[in-house]
């Protein structure tokens, strides 16, 4: 009796086990990919709404385009990039070289950082001439992003 009841159990579990797996891969490949201009419009879009929150003077705002362009760039690119890596992933079969994924590590955040360095050298204009209050809000949109972009 308790041999059945613990080869019922463990059935039990690994038909649950194989049922929950098949649900979540279900879920991901039920998924839509986002198209590059849905990509670039929801950088836009945040770049606008960052925007707004500023409450840019007039002599403010002539230093808003090169951070705009820069930053929608920048976001733009980052969503690209984790889908492009997800859906590598997603394909990826057999043993991973480890070696290689490190140097492919190593090369995106050598990328990341050369990004930031062209975002901060776009901004730094606009950022300058910001007041406490802006430079607040500017800080708490722009790194929004970096907590938001796990979403994607």
């Amino acid at each position: 009796m308790r041999k059945t009841l613990i080869l019922v159990t463990t059935a039990a579990m690994l038909v649950g086990t194989a049922i929950t797996g098949s649900a979540v891969a279900r879920d991901r490949s039920d998924r839509t990919e986002l198209t590059a201009s849905q990509i670039t419009g929801q950088a836009a879009a945040r770049a606008a709404k960052m925007k707004a929150d500023l409450r840019l003077t007039p002599e403010q705002e002539k230093n808003w385009s090169a951070f705009e362009t820069a930053v929608v760039d920048m976001w733009k690119k980052q969503a690209e990039q984790q889908i492009a890596w997800r859906n590598a992933h997603a394909k990826q079969q057999g043993s991973v070289d480890l070696v290689d994924e490190m140097r492919k590590d190593a090369d995106e955040h050598i990328n990341q950082a050369n990004a930031w360095k062209k975002l901060a050298d776009a901004a730094q204009p606009l950022y300058s001439s910001l007041d406490d209050q802006q430079k607040h809000r500017f800080a708490d949109s722009l790194f929004r992003r970096d907590r938001d972009r796990h979403s994607y």
